[in-house]
């Protein structure tokens, strides 16, 4: 990660205030949550479907970074800190409609990349998962058709 523990920490708290607004009797219909990074002011905005804002929060390590590999850092960054709450089970108290993901977006709202996908026991696998795998794919058929 590229954020020291205090921002960790900030951000795992800006996250949970966002799933906070959503433990209610009512089932909400959100599909998406946009999480917006602006690299000039470190500023993170997470909104819903209709721009509501949800929370914010501050990382001071991503004021004014490199515009080549910032949302590199911001992914990874936002997706180890969501990995974790859903691991928790935090995700699972929200009550909302099934299935919904969590986006990283620009600045016109545009889908960067999909940071999580939640669909009750569907889990999206991410590109680092599957970068290798044809590789690894094709090495095993060769070795299972040398027998």
């Amino acid at each position: 990660m590229s954020i020291n523990t205090k921002s960790q920490a900030e951000l795992r708290n800006a996250i949970i205030e966002m799933t906070k607004r959503f433990i209610t009797e009512t089932e909400s219909r959100v599909t998406d949550f946009h999480f917006q990074v602006n690299n000039e002011t470190g500023n993170l905005v997470i909104y819903d479907d209709d721009d509501n804002e949800l929370s914010r929060v501050h990382i001071p390590e991503w004021e004014n970074l490199n515009h080549d590999d910032c949302n590199d850092i911001f992914e990874e960054d936002i997706r180890t800190i969501l990995t974790e709450i859903e691991k928790e089970g935090i995700l699972d108290n929200m009550n909302i409609v099934k299935p919904y993901s969590c986006l990283l977006v620009d600045e016109d709202k545009e889908t960067i990349v999909d940071l999580l996908y939640i669909d009750g026991e569907t889990f999206i696998i991410n590109d680092g998962l599957l970068k290798d795998l044809d590789k690894e794919l094709d090495e095993f058929l060769e070795h299972l058709l040398e027998y």
